[in-house]
């Protein structure tokens, strides 16, 4: 709620309930004999209930509202000092009024009384600004923790998309050297593709999650250039349902996880590459049959790591990796 707001409200509160007893004498009936205890009018109840909504307005907005306003950090005996002496303050432009009003009445009210009564609704006053105070602190503190965590999370993100891109450059142009060499033509027609693939890179940069059939085009494109180099030794085939095609995964998923499978097994006319891409219990499945390769491959252990903590950040979720010794199979969630 509205500091604000809770302050007239509190505020109101205070005066109504201080003034109960005068309320209700106003509504009495003269018999009772409870109209002998004071002189009790409209014009009265409305004064005494209007200065005490004032003073409670007052204190409450110095507390809450006032004091953060001129950035003063006062010690406690000060901040007490302070609410004393709105209080005095308060009591003597009570009392002069009420003089003037009831300078011929006998039933005045008694001094003392009023002064108590002051007192008494300061101290209460005080007690409820405080909570008030922390409540509203641990707000603010809650809101600028999940601010930070936020803008930590998008700045991981980013590290983690700036690691992708390059590593997905760095081979392709690997793949179209060796290209080059063999077929320029082929070689211009994988520059266009190639070209394709990075302005859908540049134009999704900004975006975390895209939807299924975005992806799978992209990876369409992407899987054309893999069967420049390695024709019919590389196949893959793609099984997903029209419902799913509206969904969203994070951006460049699938295209990772065939350029980890090409990356790590050997494609050969004695032993082709098959890759699977298929739906599974509300999950995207790519599944390829271990053929490791030979030799050392260069490797900086990071693309699935860095695809589970996208999946992380975004859905909650983490990829399922799975080694059976025959295949190896990812599931990535959807969103």
């Amino acid at each position: 709620m509205n500091t604000n707001r809770l302050i007239l409200i509190v505020a109101v509160s205070f005066s109504l309930l201080v003034n109960i007893p005068r309320i209700v004498f106003l509504f009495g009936s003269e018999e009772q004999g409870l109209m002998s205890l004071m002189e009790v009018s409209w014009t009265d109840t409305f004064f005494r209930a209007f200065m005490l909504f004032s003073f409670c307005y007052v204190v409450l907005k110095f507390n809450l509202n006032w004091v953060k306003r001129f950035n003063t950090k006062f010690q406690v005996p000060v901040f007490i000092v302070l609410n004393l002496a709105i209080l005095v303050v308060w009591i003597l432009c009570f009392e002069l009024v009420d003089h003037l009003i009831y300078s011929f009445n006998e039933y005045s009210l008694n001094p003392r009384l009023n002064r108590f009564i002051y007192l008494f609704v300061l101290i209460m006053l005080l007690i409820i600004s405080r909570a008030i105070g922390l409540n509203n602190q641990s707000k603010q503190d809650a809101i600028e923790k999940e601010q930070l965590k936020q803008q930590s999370l998008q700045n991981e993100l980013a590290a983690l998309k700036n690691q992708v891109n390059p590593h997905f450059l760095f081979n392709s142009l690997n793949s179209l050297s060796l290209l080059v060499r063999e077929d320029q033509k082929a070689a211009g027609k994988f520059i266009n593709k190639l070209s394709f693939l990075y302005r859908y890179i540049l134009q999704s940069k900004d975006q975390d999650l895209l939807t299924v059939k975005e992806e799978l085009k992209f990876l369409e494109s992407y899987i054309h250039l893999i069967k420049e180099r390695y024709r019919d030794n590389f196949m893959v085939h793609v099984n997903i349902g029209e419902k799913l095609l509206s969904r969203k995964i994070p951006t460049l998923a699938l295209q990772l996880l065939m350029e980890n499978a090409v990356k790590h097994n050997e494609i050969s006319t004695d032993r082709p590459l098959r890759v699977d891409v298929f739906e599974e219990n509300n999950h995207l499945v790519v599944k390829n049959r271990l053929q490791n390769r030979t030799g050392h491959i260069e490797s900086t252990n990071t693309g699935l790591s860095n695809l589970n903590k996208r999946f992380k950040l975004h859905t909650k979720k983490e990829i399922e990796i799975l080694k059976d010794g025959t295949y190896f199979i990812v599931k990535i969630p959807i969103v």
